[in-house]
């Protein structure tokens, strides 16, 4: 029995284990690309958050330097702060900032200039390798 243009009905519309098989191989290929490609993404991904978080909480203390002649004590002072009147000040964080596994960043005043230190993916001082280790802004020079 001949129907639709020559095709049995069987036929029509259907794909053979061979085409099946070569978009499968393809799909699998195209998902390894992928991988392999983004397995790499998220650690730097980690340290772009980092330093963006540790620069921003600088530049805040700098400026609520500036307008107040002393750097804040805490990253809590420098979360929507406000003047004695009770308006925003110059310049604030929207809300306080957790490092990428959550941790909170350390903020101190060193030799009088604030400094932020993320302590890794552990959440502990003294981090050397992968992940957990610990950066610091500005970095100090020993001896300076």
């Amino acid at each position: 029995m001949t129907s639709f243009h020559g095709v049995s009905p069987s036929r029509r519309g259907a794909f053979t284990l061979l085409e099946l098989i070569v978009v499968i191989t393809i799909i699998g290929l195209l998902a390894t690309m992928v991988v392999v490609r983004v397995v790499g993404v998220r650690p730097q991904a980690n340290k772009t958050k980092i330093m963006s978080d540790m620069n921003t909480i600088l530049r805040v203390a700098e400026m609520l330097y500036t307008a107040d002649g002393r750097f804040p004590e805490t990253i809590e002072e420098m979360v929507n702060p406000k003047d004695e009147q009770g308006n925003p000040k110059i310049a604030g964080i929207n809300e306080y900032p957790k490092d990428p596994w959550g941790h909170d960043y350390v903020y101190e005043i060193v030799d009088n200039q604030p400094q932020v230190r993320c302590l890794g993916s552990d959440g502990q001082e003294g981090g050397t390798e992968g992940e957990t280790v610990d950066t610091v802004v500005p970095e100090r020079k020993e001896g300076y």
